[in-house]
Order: structure tokens, then C-alpha cells, then sequence
């Protein structure tokens, strides 16, 4: 049967790599049968539609969902369709009714014991990334995950092939004029190829993933994908050294760092990402904790070459001293809130012990705003979840440069909507 070639990659490389392999970021006891890539980050669920046994053959056999399929395929619009550009990208987004009767029907298929073992219970809940639904029952779960990641292909064709504003538009919106006629150009080539490309036998959402993955590559925007898996390649030593440490004696687990971009385009970091750095080297020097996580994706100036994550890692064996396997890099974070879901996400991911907090370190003026309840209502707003708990270090020596953070697994949520840092 014909399958998205980026699943098919990504099962072949799952398959090479041992079972409970450290390399991939997952919660503690749980394996995803899919490699850490673009697609499968962005978009997980449809990655355990694919993996999860009986679940391809069922969707295959269902009437409705190959009857979807083939009016979508159908209404593919031609490449001198007219208005164009916008008629090339709208028969590629899904309809509420279309997404009303999917969610019906795999609701449907969840019901089955077997499908709900093999998908719900064996990949959805233990992956964490749907924690923020998992009062849900299956069907019900299954049903909004589908919503959710509908709603995030769509969210992807209007802003990478339509030109809608992502919610920073400053650093995340698409690179092309969408009313070009060389971006149509482009956009009438995307089209043919994923249409040609997808069998008839693969997954009903299969085209439109491609699609939409599709648009993210043409505009530069992979980051989600990037240094993945993130517990091998930069982390390696780091992680290593985390599960052999003894923790005897260590009241905080790790020191978080997170950046700050500049707006100079020759800049590698940011001017308070140097003064973060030099509280945190001090601190670290002064053992209030054996390792240091650095957050900061490749944010300002927009689609800058430079990830802050690596540029202070750098800064800091380099400048301060500090042994690089004491370093982890949280390298995909863009803002405040997604430092500390990333970083609460790497806290639990790569074993660092659970009975003790980590430190926030920042500069005075950002600390206060990281525990603040304004960071907490954005977190909720943006990312639906709240990833840890934040509170004041009783410690008076580091108390105005710190918080303690306590990582909570509701920070595996992907955040479908955000899909250059899910």
C-alpha cells in the first residue's frame, strides 16, 4: 500500500533504532514508533494514525473516509484555475463538514477495542502529547486530536501559501509575496507534484500533509525539525551524564538559560542573553547546580543563520569555563512561554530526577516577569497548558536572578497551531 514518503522514512528509522532508545524526547516509558522529523513533530497524530496495527487497513476499508479522499482529490483545481493564487490553495484546506464527518468516523473506529488499545491507549495518552485532552474519553480524544491537527494543516496553507499573519508576524510569517505571479508559479508546481505524488492507497489526510509540510519547507520554516532527534547529536555527552551523575547533596537539577535575540543581523546572540549567561556561569561555579539547560530557537532577526541555544552553549565553554557535557541545548523555543515548556519537556525527557527543582536564571527585570501571572496566562492562552510550576528561590544570595521551576508532564502537549514549535 502507498504511503506519504516522509512517514515511510520515518518508520524505516524507527525501525533501526533499539526499543527505548534515549535518543528521542519522550515522556519516561513511552517509545514513539515514528523518527523524530518535521512532520511527525508538527503533526503527531496523523504519525500514529499511520503506526498504531489495524489502523491503516481500517481507514482504508471505511466508505466514508475513502469517499472524503475522493472528493478532495477531485476538486484539486487545475493549474490555470482562476482566481489565481488563492483558488490553488483553497480546495487544499479542510471544510467543517469535512472535519465534522472525519471526526465522526474515527470516533467511530475508536470505539473498537483493538483500535482504541492500539492507537489510545498505545501511543495517544503515554506520548503526552495530547495531555491537555486527556480527560477525554477515546473516541472523544481521538476526535478532537483530529480537530486539532485539521485545524493546523489549515493554519498552515493560509499562512505559508495564503499569506495570513501568524500570531508574530515580525518572525514567523512566510517569505514569499502570495500574490506574486512567481510565488503562483510556485504554488501551481507544489499542487501537480503533491497530487502526483500521493498513491491512491495512502491515508485520506495523506495529500493535504504533504501539502502543507510541503509549504513549510518552501518557506524556510523547519525548525520544529531541526537537531531532532534532540537527546543524541549536541546532547549526547550531556545526557550521558545526566543518567550517571549522582545526585547526593543537589538540591536543583539544572540552571535554565534562555535567550535573547538580537535584531542585528551579524549579532549571534542577543545583548541580555551575555548578562544571563555571566549570572548563570557564576552560579554554576558556585554549585547551586550541576548542569545548565540554554533555550533559544533561530528567532531575531527574522530567519537569522544563528540558533541561540548553540551560540551560548559556545559562550559559555568558550567564555565561562563551563564543561560542555554540563550543557544541554533546548534549541527550538521562540518566545518566553515555549522556554519553559521546551525546557520542562528536556527536564523530564532526559532523566533528570523529578523530586527537586530546577532554576530559572534570567536578569533582574526578566525574572520578575517570568513569575509573574501575566507568563502564566500566556501560557495558557498560547500553548494551553501550563508546563511546570514557578516560584521564588528562598535562597538570598540568588533570589533576585532565579525562580525554582518544577516540570510538569503536561508540557509534552504539542501545540498543533504553532508549527515551528509544536
Amino acid at each position: 500500500m502507498g504511503q506519504p514518503a516522509a512517514f515511510l522514512l520515518g518508520l524505516a528509522i524507527a525501525a533501526a533504532m533499539p526499543i527505548g532508545s534515549t535518543a528521542a524526547q519522550d515522556p519516561a516509558g513511552y517509545t514513539a514508533p515514528f523518527a523524530d522529523t518535521l512532520a511527525t513533530r508538527v503533526f503527531p497524530f496523523l504519525a500514529m494514525l499511520e503506526a498504531a496495527p489495524g489502523w491503516a487497513a481500517a481507514m482504508q476499508a471505511d466508505l466514508t473516509l475513502r469517499a472524503i479522499a475522493a472528493a478532495r482529490a477531485a476538486r484539486m483545481p487545475a493549474a490555470d484555475c482562476t482566481s489565481a493564487p488563492r483558488c490553488l490553495t483553497d480546495a487544499w484546506l479542510w471544510t467543517e463538514a469535512e472535519i465534522a464527518i472525519v471526526g465522526e468516523r474515527l470516533g467511530a473506529l475508536a470505539t473498537r477495542p483493538n483500535l482504541a488499545a492500539a492507537l489510545v491507549t498505545g501511543q495517544m495518552r503515554p506520548s503526552g502529547r495530547f495531555a491537555a485532552h486527556s480527560a477525554l474519553d477515546d473516541a472523544a480524544l481521538v476526535q478532537r486530536a483530529w480537530a486539532d491537527v485539521a485545524a493546523a494543516m489549515n493554519r498552515v496553507i493560509a499562512v505559508y501559501g495564503q499569506g495570513a499573519e501568524p500570531r508574530y508576524p515580525k518572525i514567523d510569517a512566510m517569505i514569499f509575496d502570495a500574490n506574486s505571479a512567481d510565488f503562483t508559479a510556485v504554488l501551481r508546481a507544489h499542487g501537480v507534484a503533491t497530487a502526483a505524488l500521493v498513491h491512491d492507497e495512502a491515508p485520506f489526510f495523506a495529500a493535504t500533509l504533504d501539502y502543507a509540510t510541503g509549504l513549510l519547507r518552501m518557506n524556510e520554516r523547519m525548525e520544529a525539525g531541526s537537531f531532532r532527534p534532540l537527546l543524541s547529536g549536541e546532547n549526547a555527552s550531556a545526557v550521558a551524564a545526566v543518567h550517571s551523575f549522582d545526585w547526593t547533596g543537589h538540591d536543583h537539577t539544572a540552571l535554565l538559560v534562555f535567550g535573547h535575540g538580537p535584531e542585528d543581523a551579524q549579532s549571534r546572540t542577543g545583548v541580555l542573553a551575555y548578562i544571563r549567561m555571566r549570572i548563570a556561569a557564576a552560579l554554576f561555579h558556585r554549585g547551586l547546580a550541576p548542569f545548565i539547560i540554554v533555550s533559544g530557537g533561530n528567532v531575531h532577526p527574522n530567519r537569522t543563520p544563528f540558533n541561540e541555544a548553540i551560540e551560548m552553549k559556545r559562550i559559555l565553554v568558550a567564555e565561562h569555563g563551563v564543561p560542555a557535557d554540563r550543557i544541554l541545548i533546548e534549541p527550538h523555543a521562540r518566545h518566553t512561554t515555549t522556554n519553559t515548556r521546551n525546557t520542562a519537556r528536556l527536564l523530564l525527557a532526559a532523566g533528570f530526577p523529578a523530586d527537586r527543582p530546577a532554576l530559572i536564571v534570567s536578569d533582574h527585570q526578566t525574572i520578575q516577569y517570568i513569575g509573574s501571572p501575566l507568563l502564566q496566562e500566556r501560557s495558557l492562552a498560547e500553548m494551553g497548558v501550563q508546563p511546570g510550576r514557578i516560584g521564588p528561590n528562598p535562597d538570598p544570595d540568588s533570589a533576585r536572578f532565579t525562580l525554582t521551576f518544577l516540570p510538569d508532564p503536561v508540557a509534552f502537549h504539542v501545540e498543533a497551531a504553532d508549527p515551528l514549535d509544536p
